[in-house]
């Protein structure tokens, strides 16, 4: 398990400065390699399987923007994941405590 959790964990790294970063970025695919260097590019055109292949990746990342929505999805051979955050303002009923908190959280594995 402990390696699904390191999977799952830079995925949420990933997640975290994509979410701090600048809203208007584009998409971008992020492959790692097994001495921990990475590269980002255009995922334009390309699958986690193939950027996988292509530059040797160990595990590889897509960042992805929807309207209000950041989404992580990682692939790593036998690991997959999927997280997203929800970057909508905050209601003035969160204010008061009355809702969960506006950076919605979800995670799939596979």
């Amino acid at each position: 398990m402990p390696i699904v959790e390191a999977f799952l964990r830079q995925a949420e790294e990933i997640l975290d400065v994509a979410v701090s970063g600048d809203s208007d970025a584009g998409d971008l695919a992020i492959p790692i390699d097994r001495q921990g260097g990475m590269r980002m590019l255009d995922p334009q055109g390309w699958s986690l399987p193939a950027l996988c292949a292509e530059f040797g990746a160990t595990a590889v990342y897509t960042v992805e923007r929807r309207a209000r929505t950041v989404l992580v999805e990682g692939w790593g051979g036998a690991e997959r994941c999927l997280i997203q955050r929800n970057l909508s303002p905050r209601p003035v009923s969160d204010l008061l405590g009355m809702r969960l908190p506006y950076a919605e959280q979800r995670v799939l594995t596979a």
